[in-house]
């Protein structure tokens, strides 16, 4: 029974000096497992800066459905918001919406996402009409509009009181 008792004492001491795991815990302020920056997804910018008219001269020139090969970048108003907002995100998490500068032309905004081309996740995060944003995106023509299709809102310069 000696025998026994020793040989099991022998491997139960075996198995704890064999473990390699920290008999401590790292000192409360430890970083070591911090990293310096915080990682920041930044969407492609770059793109062409036209107003609103020279956009829809643009699409003007496209055949149907050919979306142009440079992006630009168009800064204007909301002028109507053709998405049920009440549908997102159970149904759209894009938006169709309108825009003018002030000029003779509106241009039509075809499945628009949000700020750095993430899908809309709100209603609240949907800029309301009279807002100024900064759209970026290719233009096409679709039945014989022209549109920025499948474009994203750079950043919401201005936003719009809602409507009471």
């Amino acid at each position: 029974m000696k025998k026994y008792i020793l040989v099991s004492a022998m491997l139960i001491a075996l198995a704890m000096v064999s473990c390699k795991e920290n008999p401590y815990m790292p000192s409360p302020g430890d970083n070591d497992k911090n990293s310096d920056t915080i990682p920041v997804l930044k969407a492609d910018t770059n793109g062409i800066v036209v107003s609103v008219d020279s956009a829809y001269a643009i699409g003007m020139k496209q055949a149907n459905d050919v979306p142009t090969g440079e992006v630009y970048k168009i800064t204007a108003y909301i002028s109507s918001i053709k998405t049920d907002i009440t549908t997102i995100p159970k149904k759209y998490t894009n938006i169709n919406f309108s825009i003018q500068d002030g000029g003779k032309n509106q241009l039509n905004c075809q499945f628009t996402n949000y700020i750095n081309n993430y899908p809309f996740r709100s209603q609240s995060q949907v800029p309301t009409v009279g807002s100024k944003v900064t759209v970026l995106g290719a233009l096409s023509k679709y039945d014989g509009t022209p549109q920025m299709k499948n474009g994203f809102i750079m950043r919401v310069d201005s936003l719009a009181a809602p409507a009471q």
